[in-house]
C-alpha cells in the first residue's frame, strides 16, 4: 500500500513539475521550425495537448523502475 502511494506521489509531482518546462520546450521548438510545416504543427499539438500524457508516461516508468511492477 505504501509503495502505490508513493508511486501516485511520485508521479503527480512529476507531472506538475515538468509539464510546464516540457510545454515551454515545445512551444520553443514550434517556434524555430518552419512556418506551416508539419514539423511545426506536431510540435505545437505536444505542446498543447499532449505534454500532460508525455510526462505521465515518464513519471510511470520511474515509478515501474524503481519501485517495480505493480503486481
Amino acid at each position: 500500500m505504501v509503495k502505490v502511494l508513493i508511486r501516485f506521489a511520485l508521479i503527480s509531482a512529476l507531472s506538475m513539475l515538468l509539464t510546464p518546462y516540457v510545454n515551454r520546450f515545445l512551444s520553443q521548438l514550434a517556434e524555430r521550425a518552419p512556418r506551416g510545416s508539419f514539423i511545426e504543427d506536431m510540435l505545437r499539438e505536444l505542446s498543447d495537448r499532449y505534454s500532460t500524457a508525455l510526462v505521465r508516461a515518464l513519471g510511470e516508468t520511474v515509478g515501474e523502475l524503481v519501485f517495480g511492477s505493480r503486481d
